[in-house]
């Protein structure tokens, strides 16, 4: 009927309703109509005028406008790839910069909204990629909006838009001053569903973005603060064992409102363990380089002394190598013994550590300004 109205009438698609909020027909089919069937009739009317995607209604004063019902709508939000690749200009009008729709789009994929894959995310991005640069009204990022929400992020859309725009990885949210990686570790530590594809991306962020791992918050907190109290789950165990072996320092530092990793039980196990793999990976290192270097070094020499000595330290290093190596390959095995006895369910217990206003001091020289 819509269609077949604005056909015979197009000046319909141009007008607004005064005495209804200054509703277009746009707007209205926008939140009157909820199923996929309605796609073809929005779609109509914004080809016959999609200015009216930015008209605003008069009882907002946050600019909402048909373009935002859409990205927001829990069916509706497929139709933002579409926009973004036949109407970019929308995207760049000036309420769209002060409230970018992006921000609406993004929650719905956070919600877990089947309407709104990770490959729609995708779509939208690739169509409008000033869209990596923007921030919400409350100074959010859309790689923090992206992580930390009802929905576990998908590995692979996460790492594509890291290597369209990796400057988004050093960002932080203006609200809690959090980073990316902290976004992620609190969404691991808040979801019981959260698995592999979370852990996949602390490990992207610990490779590109190594400085993140040692980066605090607002409340001086690191990354791995927020996960010790869900030690229970296998999940979170391989989350703070990744953050360990790439901040081993981290074992004894609290934070303003949280206990060191040092006073929970499941690091008192696994930190010996993390040790002793960093310590044999850094001989391995060495002993390697001895047995590449030690015969360059007497290759010239005429010394059958030095030669003897040389070959004496090279099988000598080989046998300590395979030594290792063995020691080495069973460590997985008894740090997986060891998650698996604190397994268990949840249970409610604070991490929170007693302070006053004079550990600011002792914690002032933990700010990492980089």
């Amino acid at each position: 009927r819509i269609i077949q109205a604005v056909t015979d009438h197009p000046v319909l698609a141009r007008v607004v309703h005064k005495q209804l909020l200054n509703w277009s027909l746009l707007f209205v089919a926008c939140e009157k109509l909820h199923r996929e069937w309605s796609h073809p009739a929005i779609k109509f009317l914004i080809e016959k005028n999609p200015s009216a995607l930015v008209w605003r209604r008069t009882d907002t004063d946050d600019g909402f406008c048909p373009i935002h019902a859409i990205a927001g709508h829990s069916c509706h939000c497929q139709l933002m790839g579409w926009i973004a690749e036949t109407y970019p200009w929308v995207l760049d009008h000036r309420i769209c910069r002060r409230h970018p729709p992006t921000f609406d789009f993004i929650d719905r994929y956070a919600r877990r909204n089947p309407s709104c894959p990770a490959s729609s995310v995708r779509r939208f991005f690739q169509a409008y990629p000033k869209a990596f640069s923007q921030k919400s009204m409350f100074g959010d990022t859309p790689f923090c909006a992206i992580l930390g929400g009802y929905n576990e992020c998908d590995a692979d859309l996460f790492k594509w838009m890291a290597e369209e725009h990796p400057k988004g990885l050093k960002l932080r949210s203006r609200m809690g001053n959090m980073s990316v990686l902290e976004h992620a570790c609190a969404g691991l530590s808040g979801f019981e569903h959260y698995g592999n594809d979370t852990i996949e991306i602390i490990k992207y962020l610990i490779k590109e973005c190594p400085k993140l791992v040692r980066k605090r918050g607002g409340t001086k907190a690191l990354p791995i603060h927020g996960l010790l109290n869900r030690c229970n789950r296998r999940v979170v165990q391989n989350a703070v064992i990744l953050l360990l072996k790439a901040y081993p320092e981290s074992y004894s530092m609290h934070a303003r409102f949280y206990k060191a990793p040092s006073t929970f039980p499941f690091t008192q196990r696994i930190m010996p363990l993390i040790n002793r793999e960093i310590e044999l990976k850094e001989s391995i290192s060495m002993m390697t380089d001895v047995s590449t270097q030690l015969p360059k070094a007497t290759s010239n020499s005429k010394d059958s002394l030095l030669l003897g000595v040389s070959n004496v330290l090279d099988s000598w290093s080989k046998d300590r190598l395979k030594t290792i190596e063995v020691e080495l390959q069973g460590l997985p095995a008894q740090m997986a013994a060891v998650q698996k006895e604190f397994e268990g369910p949840d249970v409610e217990e604070s991490d929170m550590e007693d302070w006053d206003e004079d550990d600011d001091g002792e914690n002032s020289e933990w700010d990492d300004n980089d």
